[in-house]
């Protein structure tokens, strides 16, 4: 995956790029919630083999970044580059499975996520978490890695960390780093424990992303979908919603652009057989 620097970003976003440095948190935090009956009777509707909610989001998050390619780059150093795929990573419970033995949360990787059917990232989707909690990590890197971390003493955990994150503000080594393990942002189920809590709904959380490693321009959580009391046209009523969890990088973009990708987020989610056809099937143009 080749990284390509911006050739001459903004004022504003030269001199964010100063004022959110590291140890600086540059995220900002949009709690929403979307109407989701639409979706669940579209997910419903495209029969087996079965779609699930977290695939549904996952390609939507990839169909909104590719329209908006600004919030789909990364900081390395001190320079803003573009990417050429979105690559999604989600967090994976291992316990209880084969994995589980030796970690307790595993990482899926779905690469070009915006080049992908619904049904496809489903696919791919279902492959990497069974994958995943098998032990049998697809990524090379990743693979790698867990195998040098795994049983190391804390001080070789640290120094190897270490000096992934040196590399990753140098250019010519943070794209080879990115070749190998090409994700831009990330989807996790934020608060889902408390989504499915009799008496309690979910309203919003505030998560901190550390800046060292790899860097990634969003981050989405959602948790369980919920019966709200919502006001549609003019009036009260109970609807399925999805409560999600939007963090950008101020230094990427504004909260307009911000207030924007949401927008689009909500509304391909409102009405999913526009985005991916009938069947599940559409790509992109």
């Amino acid at each position: 995956m080749a990284l390509r620097p911006v050739p001459d970003p903004s004022v504003a976003r030269r001199a964010l790029l100063w004022w959110f440095a590291w140890p600086s948190n540059p995220y900002v935090t949009v709690n929403f919630a979307v109407e989701f009956s639409g979706a669940l009777a579209y997910l419903e509707g495209l029969g087996e083999p079965r779609v699930s909610v977290g695939a549904l989001i996952a390609a939507t998050i990839g169909r909104v970044l590719e329209e908006h390619p600004q919030a789909n780059a990364r900081i390395v150093g001190r320079r803003i580059v573009t990417s050429e795929h979105v690559g999604i990573a989600m967090p994976v419970n291992l316990l209880g499975h084969a994995a589980g033995e030796r970690r307790e949360v595993g990482m899926a990787l779905v690469e070009k996520v915006e080049t992908l059917s619904l049904r496809e990232v489903a696919a791919a989707s279902r492959a990497t978490v069974r994958a995943e909690r098998a032990g049998a990590t697809e990524n090379p890197f990743m693979r790698q890695l867990l195998g040098i971390l795994e049983g190391a003493p804390q001080r070789v955990v640290d120094a190897t960390l270490a000096t992934i994150d040196r590399a990753m503000d140098r250019s010519a080594l943070a794209e080879r780093i990115y070749g190998r393990y090409p994700v831009t942002t990330a989807l996790s189920n934020a608060g889902a424990a408390i989504g499915k809590t009799p008496g309690m709904i979910f309203r919003g959380a505030d998560i901190a992303i550390p800046q060292r490693l790899v860097h990634i321009g969003t981050f989405w959580g959602v948790t369980s979908i919920q019966q709200e009391v919502v006001v549609l046209d003019g009036a009260p009523a109970v609807r399925p919603m999805l409560p999600v969890l939007f963090l950008f990088d101020h230094r990427l973009i504004d909260g307009v652009m911000g207030a924007r990708i949401a927008a689009r987020f909500g509304a391909i989610l409102r009405d999913p057989a526009a985005a991916f056809g009938a069947d599940g099937e559409r790509r992109p143009a």
